[in-house]
């Protein structure tokens, strides 16, 4: 059977027997996928200090037969972003970014838009950028790629179109901001938006890579678009991320309250 060559960055990886090691990375054309790395462990070539978090290799495999594991045989390393796993902050931002991207993909289902913004995500911590205002825009554009996009540019409910000078709120169990008037009818989901915040989440979602690279989000408005995004999430899926409590901490360290739910 041929080998194959894919670019990957990797999300997850555990032992498996005595010498191997089981990977999960993303790639451009394989989507989220899965391999085995025979005597990994014991590597002092093929693999060693490559099969490492957050990573971006060259894996040369070989197909799986079936619904089974790809081969691993060989990698190379291109960018060990090594700073996300000694600075504590960028790991936990890289840690809840490769949780979310398991979230919302499946094996097998090649996406390279999703390739380009996690790779974008791990070269922005990785380059000393605030954490927190990567992980907002990483989790915004995630959803958009996935086709959770949040309706940021009209009410929800009464189609107005977003003013400044108006009082704006977010429906996290909808996905939709919320206009004064249509607040007071509405229950449950409901959480406070600052104008400076909302103006950013739709520059963002509209923004190529390059430009997302230039746009910033102070920490407080950073924090209030990852409580808004998390909550819309749990909504999706219908259970936590793991790593959102850790970027809570995170969060804490930085800033002396959350956003109160309304």
């Amino acid at each position: 059977m041929n080998y194959c060559r894919t670019r990957a960055i990797v999300l997850q990886v555990t032992a498996h027997g005595e010498a191997d090691k089981i990977v999960t990375f993303f790639s451009p054309d394989l989507g989220r996928a899965t391999g085995i790395a025979k005597g990994a462990k014991r590597s002092l070539k093929r693999f060693v200090n490559k099969l490492e978090e957050f990573s971006l290799l060259q894996f040369i495999y070989r197909p799986a037969r079936g619904d089974g594991l790809l081969f691993l045989s060989e990698a190379e390393l291109e960018n060990a972003h090594l700073s996300l796993r000694t600075h504590y902050d960028r790991y936990v931002t890289a840690t809840y970014a490769g949780e979310l991207t398991l979230r919302f993909t499946l094996e097998q289902d090649p996406d390279p838009e999703i390739f380009a913004l996690l790779a974008w995500t791990m070269h922005e911590l990785a380059d000393g950028r605030e954490p927190l205002e990567v992980a907002a825009f990483f989790h915004l554009r995630l959803l958009g790629a996935a086709g959770y996009e949040p309706r940021l540019d009209r009410c929800g409910f009464c189609g107005r179109t977003v003013e400044n000078g108006q009082e704006w709120s977010m429906h996290a169990g909808r996905g939709v901001v919320v206009c004064g008037g249509c607040r007071q009818d509405q229950r449950g989901s409901i959480l406070p938006l600052r104008m400076q915040t909302l103006r950013c989440l739709q520059h963002a979602q509209r923004a190529d890579l390059k430009s997302l690279s230039r746009l910033r989000l102070a920490r407080k408005n950073a924090l209030e678009a990852l409580t808004l995004l998390h909550r819309y999430t749990q909504h999706l899926l219908q259970h936590d991320i793991h790593a959102w409590q850790q970027m809570r901490r995170l969060a804490a360290d930085q800033i002396p309250a959350f956003p109160p739910s309304v």
